[in-house]
Parts: C-alpha cells; structure tokens; sequence
C-alpha cells in the first residue's frame, strides 16, 4: 500500500504539475474557475489511467471496458470533490483564486486514491463500482432525474435577475436585522410571514458573505425539487417512467417556469401546495401514507396557505372533496392536519406578539387605499393569462366528457388546488402576472397528468390536450427573466448619485426604486416600498371616494414622510410627474400632493434645489450635507 501510495503520489505530481499548468494558463487567458479545472483535469485522464493501470497498482489484467467505467466513474467522485471546495471558496469570496485550485487537488487526490486503489484496479473487485451505480441508477433514475435537473436549473438560473418585489423583501429582512421593526418602522402592507422567511437566508447570506438572492435562487430550486419528490412519492402511477416525467413536470411548472417573478409568494405558494393535493388524492384511495411525509407535506403547506388568507380556499375544497369521497370513514384528525392546525396557532400566535402592529395600523390602512390598484373585473377576466386558462381547460374538459380520459383522484386534486389559486385571482381584481402563476403551474400540471393518464407512449392519442400543453409551455417560458420597463428612466438620473447615498422616489410604481437602488449599492429612506395609496387618493381628490379616513391617511403618510427626510436626507428625491399606474387619475399632481405637508415644503426648500425635470420625473438635489435628525423612531439604514 505504501508503495502504491508513493507511485500514486508521483504520477498525481505530474498530472497535477501539468493540470495546474493548464489551470493558470485558462485563468490568464480569462476563462475562469469552472472552464480552466475542466481543462486540467481532462488533460490528464488519458494519461492517469494508463500509468495507474500497469505502474502505479500493477493491475494483473488487461484493460477493460468496466475497469475504464469504474476509473472514469472514479475521476467523476473525486472531482465533484473539488468542485465541492472550489464553490465552497469561491461563496466564502475567494474567486479566481489559484491557492483555492491547490486545496481542490488536496481533497480529489485523496479520494481519486482511496476509490482507485479500493474498487477500481483490483482485479477481485472489476466493475463493481460501474455495476452497483448502474444497477442504482436503473432503480432511481427517476429521482436523479429530478436531482439532474435541479442542478441544470441553478446553473442556467443562478444569476437571473429578481424582480423588484422580492428585493424589497430582502432589503426588509436587512433592515429587520439591522434592528428594524417590521410595521412600526417600515410600513408594509402584506402579512409578515414572507418577510420573517427571508431573515435566515439573509443572515446566512450575510455570514457567508454572498449576495442573498444569489443564494435565495438555490435555496427555493431545493424547495421545488422537495416538493416535486414529494408529489412523486405520494401519487400513484403505473410506472416508473410516468412518475419520472410527472415530477419533472411538477419541477418545471413550480421553479424555472415562474422565472421573471421568481420567489414571489404565489411561488412559493405552488411548491407548497402541490405535495398536499397529492397526499389527499393518497387519502382519497385509501392507501398508507408514512407519518414523516405526511408531516413534511403538512409543513409546506401550512407555509404555502399562510402566504395569504386567499389560499386558505384550497385545503378546505381539498377537504370537502375528501369528506365526500370518503363519507364516514373520513377521519379529520391526521397527522397533516394537526400539522396545519398547530402552524396556524403558532403563526397567529407570532403574529399577536411579534407582528400586532399589522393587525392595528397596516390592516385599516389596506381596507381603507388599497383599492386603489384593483381593475375593472372583466379587464381581470381578459387578461392573457385567463383566457390561456381556457385554452388548458376546454381540452380536458372534451376529453372527460367523451370517457376518453379518467378523472383519476390525483388530477382531481390538482384541478381543485387550479380552482382555488384563481379563486385568490380574481378576488384580488388586479390582474398582475405573479397572480397568475399557481393557476397557469397547476392547470399545466394537471394537462400533463391527463395525457399521460394511459401511458406515455399514449400521449399522443389526445391531440388537443397535447397542442394546448405545447402552447402553454411555449407561451410561459417565452415570458422570460425580469426586466424593469422603468430601468432606462431612472438610471440616467441615478448615474450622478455616489454609491451609499440615500434616493428617495414619490411614486405609485417601485420599480423606479427597486431593484435599481440595491443594485447600485443606494439606501433607502422611506418606511414605504412605494407610494401605493396614491391612486385611491387620486380618485378621492376627483370624486370623494373614500372620505375623511382616507384624507387622515393622507396626512399620515405625509407626516411620517417628512419624518423620513429629516431623519436621512436623501442625496435625490424624484417625484412621479407622469403616471405609470393606470388606476391613477391622469390629473392628480404628485408633486402638490407631497408638497401640502409644511413641514415637506420647508425642509426641501432649505435643502434642495429642483433640476430640470424630466419627462416623468420631477427631480431635487439635496444642497451640500444635512445633518441627520435623532427624534425618535429614526433608524439607521443599512
């Protein structure tokens, strides 16, 4: 062994004198980490296998097709070693670092020995390795599909840009951090639990120094490949290669397809409830379920129905349809829904001690303006994504009625869990995209299940469903990464503010804030996300709707914005002077709106001077330094 050890030891000296060679001549020519240590391990595979066949371990036979399998299967452990230290260092900020590649080459080297000298060039133990894989892989290839296809999915998604929504929920978990308390120093209108999920991965991100929405990306890619696992465990199907495809299908529906909204709530809210339709289709047909899973599906969807009270429809359709499957042997107490039951109390309960200020101040705030951004609902029913709905549903609905496809109990569930996401669509009445994607995930989902309901090579004898498959997918994954329309207008204008300066936008729409500040390392200070009471005020200024709590509302967001001002001077303040929200009434005037307060008006006259504006922005430069009020309730900004 120790003369192996010291062969082994010489011939991996030279492959890794030549490897690094290779290695630094990638770096230097600008290739990177990834692509350079794929071009210095590959320029000596050929090599490594011959001198370690008949030199370094002497192996008595001949080569052989499985002794290369079990040698390159080898080489492929011991290098996902050192890609494992390589992203280990490179997410703790060591990137393009050539001491990094060394300790990479510690850790393959060590492995590469122990698996060639152990199972590789033994001759009692030829193409053990290649044929205990092998026979794994043949009996899980479904779930390392899953698995392969997750690991596809974060290397071509890992720096797709986020959408301003989920940034605004990062910057909060920040703040919050930071000492910020959630509804009393930032006034949010949405439930806090989307929020408080965000702290830990900020903290991580923070202790790990990484980007937190670089490892967000990863983070909800595991969640959706849970969940899709999870549908696959607790569905039943008549083969392997039929569960294989339909958790891919549940994978593709819930993680890359969203992609310009990622990490949105309703997201979130289909990773969660997917799993749960498919343990009560389980329920349904009488069939055991084990009480670590049952458990597991119980905490991603109590997550998933928490997002917002709309969701709350789904268990509860879910439900009746079991108790009317089922009749008297329903039993309502299961380890699924005590694990909703005892998430529910725990949340409400955090929310009375953690969160009371939601309940007190944001609440009304929400009841009394936040009608301001709902549509007319016919425009609600015509947009895109509604009528694409019908598209999904006239196919199946044709092939039910003509027998031609069975309503099997887990295409049921997903149908329901489709209803009750539209539910919480149209209630809404704002149309928006994210809205939209349980409805269009689900309804996809269930498209695939009913073609697929006889096999997949009888796919094709449902054309229309097939064609109206085709199309969705077509159509949702065209929509592509986010992008912000308002991105040109405000950077011209952001260009001249130095990085760690606080801007501040009065305007209805975020996006001329975020995700623009965060990315420009700019600070934020309002306790707003954005000015959304703007248009119901607007329409209270034109017709009186919503009276004299609305006008008290008004003064209350001018009050504690003037506070903001004074408490961090923004280095510019842009002020919405065209409307990009169109629930807002083409002739309310921004600018006299925030300049009523008195206090708004006399600081900024103090402090700031107006530039030449531009076609939608009215813009003020702070006049040299202003000192920083210490009142109380302001805080520091991070």
């Amino acid at each position: 062994m120790i003369q192996a050890l010291l062969r082994f030891s010489l011939v991996g000296l030279l492959n890794t004198l030549l490897g690094y060679a290779i290695i630094l001549a990638g770096l230097a020519t600008g290739l990177g980490d990834y692509p350079s240590n794929l071009l210095g391990y590959a320029g000596g595979l050929a090599f490594s296998f011959f001198a370690h066949r008949s030199w370094t371990f002497r192996s008595g036979n001949g080569a052989s097709w499985a002794q290369a399998s079990d040698f390159v299967l080898a080489f492929l452990i011991a290098y996902g070693a050192n890609l494992l230290v390589i992203g280990s260092a490179r997410w703790m900020g060591f990137i393009d670092n050539p001491l990094t590649h060394l300790f990479a080459m510690a850790s393959y080297s060590a492995v590469f020995f122990l698996l060639s000298s152990t199972l590789v060039f033994d001759s009692r133990r030829s193409g053990l390795l290649s044929g205990t894989i092998g026979r794994f892989v043949q009996s899980h290839y479904p779930e390392l599909s899953l698995v392969l296809a997750a690991l596809l999915c974060w290397v071509t998604i890992r720096a797709t840009p986020i959408t301003h929504d989920v940034v605004w929920q990062y910057w909060i978990a920040r703040q919050m951090l930071g000492g910020a308390s959630l509804y009393k120093d930032i006034w949010e209108l949405n439930p806090p639990l989307w929020f408080w999920s965000a702290v830990p991965v900020q903290w991580m991100a923070e202790a790990l120094h990484v980007q937190p929405l670089r490892l967000m990306i990863p983070v909800i890619i595991a969640l959706g490949t849970v969940s899709a696992l999870l549908f696959g465990v607790l569905g039943t199907w008549q083969s392997p290669a039929r569960r294989c495809a339909m958790m891919l299908m549940a994978f593709a529906v819930m993680v890359p397809m969203p992609l310009y909204d990622f990490g949105q709530r309703e997201q979130l809210a289909l990773i969660g409830a997917l799993p749960y339709a498919a343990l009560i289709a389980r329920r349904r047909l009488g069939l055991a379920v084990p009480l670590t899973i049952a458990i597991l599906v119980g905490l991603f969807a109590a997550y998933a129905f928490a997002l917002k009270h709309y969701f709350l429809t789904i268990p509860v359709l879910l439900e009746a349809w079991l108790v009317l499957g089922l009749r008297r042997h329903w039993r309502p107490i299961r380890a699924e829904t005590l694990t909703l039951g005892l998430a529910a109390l725990l949340y409400a309960g955090c929310v009375l001690l953690f969160a009371r200020d939601f309940l007190t101040q944001m609440v009304p705030m929400v009841g009394i303006a936040y009608h301001g951004y709902q549509i007319p609902f016919i425009d609600v029913c015509l947009r895109a994504f509604p009528i694409l709905w019908m598209v999904f549903l006239l196919p199946l609905a044709f092939y039910a009625l003509t027998r031609r496809i069975a309503i099997e109990p887990i295409l049921a569930t997903v149908l329901l869990t489709a209803l009750g996401f539209a539910f919480a669509y149209f209630v809404q009445q704002k149309g928006w995209l994210y809205h939209s994607i349980p409805v269009t995930g689900a309804l996809l989902l269930a498209l695939g299940l009913a073609v697929s309901v006889n096999g997949l090579r009888r796919m094709l004898d449902y054309p229309l469903a097939m064609l109206a498959l085709t199309l969705g997918l077509c159509f949702c994954f065209s929509i592509g990464p986010y992008r912000n329309f308002l991105e040109d207008r405000i950077n011209a204008v952001l260009d001249t503010v130095p990085a760690g300066e606080p801007v501040l936008a009065v305007a209805t729409d975020p996006m001329w804030t975020w995700p623009e500040l965060e990315q420009r390392g700019l600070t934020y200070p309002s306790s707003l996300y954005s000015y959304w009471m703007l248009p119901a005020i607007g329409q209270w200024e034109k017709d009186g709707r919503g009276g004299p709590q609305l006008r008290a509302m008004a003064d209350q967001v001018l009050e504690r914005s003037a506070r903001d001002l004074r408490c961090n001077p923004p280095a510019l303040i842009v002020i919405e002077r065209r409307r990009t929200n169109i629930q807002q009434p083409s002739d309310f005037n921004v600018q006299r709106f925030f300049m009523q307060n008195p206090d708004i008006r006399g600081f900024m006259a103090s402090h700031y001077r107006a530039e030449a504006p531009t076609d939608y922005l009215h813009i003020y430069r702070r006049i040299g330094t202003v000192p920083k009020s210490s009142e109380a309730g302001c805080r520091v900004l991070r």
